[in-house]
């Protein structure tokens, strides 16, 4: 399958197809900032780059300047990991209307559709209007005990819009420019976002809740001597912060030595403020508040943490930087981690791009890595269950109170990512996770193929705490595991172009609604179809003109040293 990728890939690339160009992204990975900026990126000045968004480069050389050496690509070469759905990358007006199942009721869902484009794709703005009408109900009307069917055929689901925090379902995202550029500005609802190395939040995804919208924010700004990374996880609701603060001190005396220039000190730090600490039972029950949510006592977490980093290699075709990190859990224990991550780029007219990253770790027992990850917006209430006090009530414990508590014991851990792309053609990433004290293991495995103009798609999928890949497909004590079994987290999307003004979009998600009927969340799958009438404004790439004679001769090498 990966063949056949790659092999359309370079044809439609080689036979020049009209193609929008990739957005930036994580997570993390915003979908306005979708075309290519006009100016070269820069290399980071960061102490915690190892886990960026978007590539920082362009394609490769036309014909009339293919002996200038490429830009070097740098950054995730998969766009759409740690996304939940495709998202357009041109100005667009339309209205989608579809199939939308949310448990156990089918809807109607309509929903117009803005996109917009300014500064050459630096600066996108995106909004959506959702509206979902009652169509189908499998649910039991307890009045009656038989399904309400069509009984509340085209009412509109109010509670999508019935607190003001809802309203951040209008808007998608406004960012301006990428991920590793000076200013980076991203709030949006779609993808994941990692700070530094990920020591602290690595893929922290804001709407692995599909029913509760955040709007999520982060802020990059960095020059030659030092900068930052600041996200917040809801502009409209915030509870958790982290970034991290960086500085070159080198830099001030203008080094010749690519190692002093890029070396590197960070500070970093995380928190929850409003922490779940306890779950709230009220006569055997686990507490709802009036949205639908888990009621706690919550006591704040925290995270601090420093690293440095430095390169060792740096040439037109490859990038090696070392790290270490270390971080601690307030009130806690510590985790230390040694990484590398290389960057590697072959080809010119058709560049292709590796990226490795390679990490030891200790672990103290009363510490976890990457702690607000893609699944934390979950875990935050429900990350263990202890044996039950009352027989009748499963006795959930949050992720905080666990690691404090309880702890995961002391050990080794290690992380493992490779991932290769074609930039705006094709992205690969594949990861992998464990401990020494525990078999449980965790995989993220992500392809997309943005390349065509008139067909795109995408699929993630994570698989974690998997004991041995054996259980896969058979019932064990946990439940079903199987492929997509409750171990498993999945999101795919697809955007087929039928007629110019008529498109089919498609998305699945594997992933945590609220249970009222029993308290807690439960791993759901589920569904959207529908059909676009709508406008793609696609712009035209124009070719650079070509050097001036001998402009770049006996240049190459120190101008690329100098980003």
């Amino acid at each position: 399958m990966i063949a056949a990728v790659l092999v359309l890939s370079l044809a439609a690339l080689d036979g020049g197809v009209d193609q929008a160009e990739q957005p930036a992204s994580d997570p993390a990975v915003p979908e306005a900032a979708a075309a290519v900026a006009a100016e070269p990126a820069v290399e980071p000045a960061d102490a915690g780059v190892a886990d960026p968004g978007a590539t920082s480069a362009e394609a490769a050389p036309t014909a009339e300047n293919r002996d200038v050496p490429p830009r070097f690509i740098k950054g995730e070469l998969s766009t759409y990991l740690g996304a939940d759905r495709l998202v357009v990358q041109n100005t667009r007006l339309g209205v989608s209307a579809g199939l939308d199942r949310f448990g156990e009721v089918y809807y109607l869902l309509v929903e117009p559709l803005v996109d917009l484009r300014f500064l050459d794709g630096a600066l996108g703005v995106g909004f959506g209007a959702p509206l979902r009408f009652e169509m189908v109900s499998l649910e039991t009307n307890p009045a009656t005990g038989d399904p309400y069917l069509t009984q509340n055929l085209g009412r509109i689901r109010k509670e999508d819009w019935d607190s003001f925090h809802d309203y951040g379902r209008l808007l998608k995202y406004v960012t301006y420019g990428k991920k590793e550029e000076p200013l980076y500005v991203s709030v949006g609802q779609r993808y994941a976002t990692s700070i530094g190395h990920g020591a602290i939040t690595r893929r922290y995804s804001p709407n692995i809740d599909i029913d509760y919208p955040r709007v999520s924010a982060e802020v990059d700004a960095y020059n030659r001597f030092g900068g930052f990374e600041l996200m917040v996880n809801d502009v409209l609701a915030w509870n958790q912060l982290s970034g991290i603060a960086f500085l070159k001190p080198f830099s001030f005396f203008n080094p010749q030595s690519e190692l002093l220039k890029s070396f590197s000190i960070g500070l970093s730090g995380g928190l929850d403020w409003a922490a779940p600490y306890n779950l709230v039972v009220e006569n055997g029950v686990r507490v709802l508040d009036d949205q639908k949510r888990l009621v706690t006592e919550n006591k704040p977490v925290g995270i601090v943490g420093a690293d440095v980093e430095f390169k060792v290699m740096k040439t037109e075709q490859v990038d090696l930087k070392p790290y270490v990190d270390f971080s601690m859990l307030v009130g806690g224990d510590f985790g230390l981690t040694g990484g590398l991550l290389g960057r590697f780029n072959v080809g010119k007219e058709i560049v292709n791009a590796f990226r490795v990253v390679v990490e030891a770790r200790y672990l103290g027992s009363r510490y976890a890595p990457s702690y607000f990850d893609t699944f934390y917006e979950v875990d935050r209430f429900i990350y263990k269950e202890l044996p039950r006090v009352d027989p009748a009530v499963a006795n959930y414990v949050p992720k905080g109170r666990y690691l404090l508590e309880h702890g995961l014991g002391e050990r080794f851990g290690y992380y493992l990512e490779g991932s290769w792309g074609i930039p705006g053609a094709v992205g690969l990433t594949l990861a992998l996770q464990g401990v020494s004290n525990s078999r449980a293991t965790d995989f993220v495995a992500h392809l997309e193929v943005p390349v065509l103009s008139f067909f795109q798609i995408f699929g993630s999928y994570y698989l974690r705490g998997v004991e041995s890949w054996s259980e896969l497909g058979y019932q064990a004590d946990q439940g079903v595991l199987g492929l997509f079994g409750n171990k498993a987290v999945a999101f795919a999307g697809a955007r087929l172009k039928i007629l110019p003004f008529l498109f089919l979009n498609g998305r699945m998600y594997k992933t945590f609604r609220m249970n009222e009927a029993l308290r807690r969340y439960d791993n759901q799958f589920g569904f959207v179809v529908d059909l676009e009438i709508g406008y793609e404004f696609r712009k035209k790439k124009e070719l650079p003109p070509p050097p001036p004679p001998n402009a770049f001769e006996g240049s190459a090498h120190s101008s690329f040293a100098s980003r």
